[in-house]
């Protein structure tokens, strides 16, 4: 079963954008109890959007095997702002993409569109993405990764 020190390192690698105590918390996935789901929220202050959250969801198996995932990027606000996410989890025509299930919500404010996502299937990729946006203080924009 993944154990919270998994992520000391990316904690430590992207402590200087987080801007209060991350939450983290390792549940029983109620769908499937056999599995596991990891909640972690990182919060951030994003020069363009203000304050910012990172929602992670990560379901691991019995053998710790990561079997589905959602990264969503939002304002922090009592009615979140979808600012981009990105996940595994499948989606009927027509909101099917052609790297499906991996597809990526690209565009802020409209979490409906879907765009393919052939390599961003991790935390790490995620972050250092979130980074790049926070450190440049730009608006999230899809075409410049």
């Amino acid at each position: 079963m993944p154990n919270l020190s998994d992520y000391a390192p990316l904690l430590t690698r992207f402590n200087s954008i987080l801007r209060q105590p991350t939450d983290l918390l390792i549940e029983d996935d109620p769908t499937n109890p056999e599995n596991t789901v990891i909640k972690i929220t990182f919060y951030f202050i994003s020069g363009f959007y203000g304050e910012t959250r990172l929602r992670v969801r990560e379901w691991y198996d019995k053998n710790d095997n990561k079997i589905q995932y959602r990264y969503s990027w939002e304002k922090n606000c009592k009615k979140p702002g979808h600012i981009s996410a990105w996940e595994n989890e499948h989606h009927k025509v027509p909101h099917s993409v052609e790297s499906a299930p991996h597809h990526h919500h690209h565009i802020p404010g409209e979490r409906e569109k879907l765009q393919s996502n052939w390599t961003i299937r991790d935390l790490e990729s995620v972050l250092t993405i979130v980074e790049e946006f926070i450190v440049s203080n730009k608006e999230y924009n899809s075409k410049l990764l």
